[in-house]
């Protein structure tokens, strides 16, 4: 009786041993599908913020092109304005600025 309890005994070990090894293997499998899995959902998030970053620098770009596009328009204009006064009108405004400047 003690040797069939024995075996019995050494027939669970066997097959708790065959378990936890298959549960080990398993958990091992599903550790690398998931860092795989995590791996690439990093990779394709990185791409997406690449794309973004770029398109903000494009936009940025163009913005301050634009910006500045308008900036020379406008001293230009400014620049053909005044070219365009007569010296008599600008000493007058001088004389303006002047005297707001002097106590």
């Amino acid at each position: 009786m003690k040797d069939e309890i024995l075996s019995a005994v050494v027939e669970v070990e066997k097959e708790l041993a065959v378990n936890l090894a298959n549960e080990k293997k398993k958990a091992a499998e599903l550790i690398e599908r998931l860092k795989a899995e995590s791996e690439k959902e990093i990779s394709i998030e990185e791409k997406n913020l690449h794309l973004r970053l770029n398109k903000a620098v494009s936009e940025a770009q163009t913005n301050a092109k634009e910006k500045a596009a308008k900036m020379l328009y406008e001293t230009r204009q400014h620049t053909d304005m005044v070219t365009a006064m007569s010296d008599d009108s600008l000493k007058v405004i001088i004389r303006k600025h002047i005297a707001g400047i002097r106590p």
